[in-house]
């Protein structure tokens, strides 16, 4: 995924964010209005850990609940899917846990025994970001 440094650029769009990295490792996140120049009045200065935490808060509120039988992912390799689960505490509440099985064929992990390899799998492009994102509503 290509970074951006605006957002909310739409055509009926009048407000921006820009985001940015600072001095000592700050994000620096300006609002703007119809182009206006970019000034220090109108940037939130987040530091590493604040940065995160946005970060994993706009993630659960821009994606989809994870459904309860999790979601299917494909990977790279010798597995065939993944699938990522939120685990659920006894009392039937979401439990801060993730699960993630993987999923291979007898003749996968017998090429993968065979070379040496241990279990494990490679994903990347749009299935990163699925798993990133049903990651982050899971936290």
């Amino acid at each position: 995924m290509k970074q951006n440094v605006f957002f909310g650029v739409r055509k009926d769009s009048e407000k921006h964010l820009y985001v940015r990295r600072g001095d000592n490792n700050e994000v620096l996140i300006t609002k703007t209005v119809n182009g206006e120049s970019i000034t220090e009045e109108n940037t939130v200065h987040l530091n590493a850990e604040e940065a995160r935490k946005l970060g994993i808060q706009l993630l659960k509120l821009g994606s989809e609940e994870l459904p309860k039988s999790g979601i299917d992912l494909k990977a790279e390799s010798f597995v065939d899917k993944i699938t990522v689960y939120g685990g659920i505490n006894p009392d039937e509440t979401p439990a801060n846990l993730a699960v993630i099985t993987i999923n291979e064929s007898d003749e996968a992990r017998q090429a993968r025994e065979d070379s040496g390899e241990e279990p494990g799998f490679s994903i990347e492009g749009e299935e990163l970001e699925k798993l990133i994102s049903a990651l982050a509503k899971i936290v």
